[in-house]
């Protein structure tokens, strides 16, 4: 499975980026990582996504892209709920984001599925069903 990534946030510029980030206060933009499985019968995707709520999260496929992505109005809900709790210090990180995936040509897209366990999501897209080993019996009439 090819994957492309399409990020919110621009990659840095120089090793000093880190440096002058955090002398600003501004924290590290990122895209939760994932593994990727194949096996006989299905692609697997699992992907960090602690911190995040599962409402907040978005799955969807297009033109045979898999797209998972924060929602638009995540950012404004962690910022109310911060001043809700009158946050002293925040140091934790959850941007918006969006990762996207190029689908095999065998992924059956209308059956992909979805589960949030432990601040892993699981994104299970079964393979379409082939004959055999591709070798098929022809009978000829008489």
């Amino acid at each position: 499975m090819r994957y492309v990534i399409a990020r919110t946030t621009a990659p840095a510029l120089s090793a000093m980026d880190p440096f002058f980030s955090d002398f600003f206060g501004a924290s590290p933009k990122k895209i939760p990582p994932v593994d990727v499985y194949e096996t006989a019968a299905a692609y697997t995707i699992e992907a960090d996504i602690a911190g995040y709520d599962q409402a907040d999260l978005s799955l969807s496929v297009k033109g045979g892209v898999l797209t998972l992505s924060s929602s638009e109005t995540w950012k404004e809900k962690r910022a109310r709920r911060k001043a809700e709790r009158n946050a002293v210090v925040s140091e934790i990180s959850l941007p918006d984001f969006s990762r996207s995936f190029q689908l095999p040509e065998d992924a059956d897209s209308a059956s992909i599925s979805a589960e949030s366990r432990d601040g892993v999501l699981t994104v299970t897209i079964p393979r379409l069903k082939r004959a055999g080993n591709g070798h098929i019996e022809i009978s000829i009439g008489k």
